[in-house]
């Protein structure tokens, strides 16, 4: 009787040292996983990312221009005044003036692009007319427009990073 015990006392332990571990690295299957990227690492824009993409305007103006269809979700605006913090407005605007013609190419390519066309803020302001006169109206947003875009970085899985400066 003894024995039996003692084997249904070893056997209950043992067991019970299987089964705890696999309980306690249980992993939920319930919870939605969330995918930053198709097997990119996600990096956050910075000075030198906007460096590089000011150098490489003109082919990611042909990677706009390329775009059929863009959503909204994976477009993301950097604002540059974020990124100069530490560094020298002198040389962005030094870099610029250098790129002056891959800008333009993009910034035309842009606004042949309607869906990226879509996500910025209108050219020419919308007027309310009055009897003899017509009054700007306050911009609905403070959305960049294509001219304050000076740069931009197109990945592999279309996700587009605009890098605006309102203040040229």
């Amino acid at each position: 009787m003894q024995n039996r015990t003692l084997l249904a006392a070893v056997a209950t332990a043992a067991i019970a040292a299987m089964v705890t571990p696999s309980i306690s690295s249980a992993q939920d299957t319930t919870a939605k996983k969330t995918t930053v990227s198709k097997g990119e690492v996600a990096m956050q824009p910075s000075y030198s990312s906007l460096i590089s993409a000011i150098s490489l305007g003109s082919a990611n103006a042909d990677k706009i221009k390329a775009l059929t269809s863009v959503n909204a979700a994976d477009v993301q605006f950097v604002n540059v005044e974020d990124l100069l913090a530490g560094n020298s407005p002198d040389s962005l605007k030094a870099v610029l003036s250098k790129n002056e013609d891959n800008i333009e190419a993009l910034r035309k390519a842009l606004g042949s692009n309607q869906a990226l066309g879509l996500l910025l803020a209108s050219e020419s302001p919308a007027t309310v007319t009055t009897d003899t006169t017509k009054t700007p109206m306050p911009s609905m947003s403070m959305k960049p427009s294509a001219k304050d875009i000076v740069a931009a970085d197109v990945s592999s899985d279309n996700k587009v990073v605009l890098y605006y400066w309102k203040k040229q």
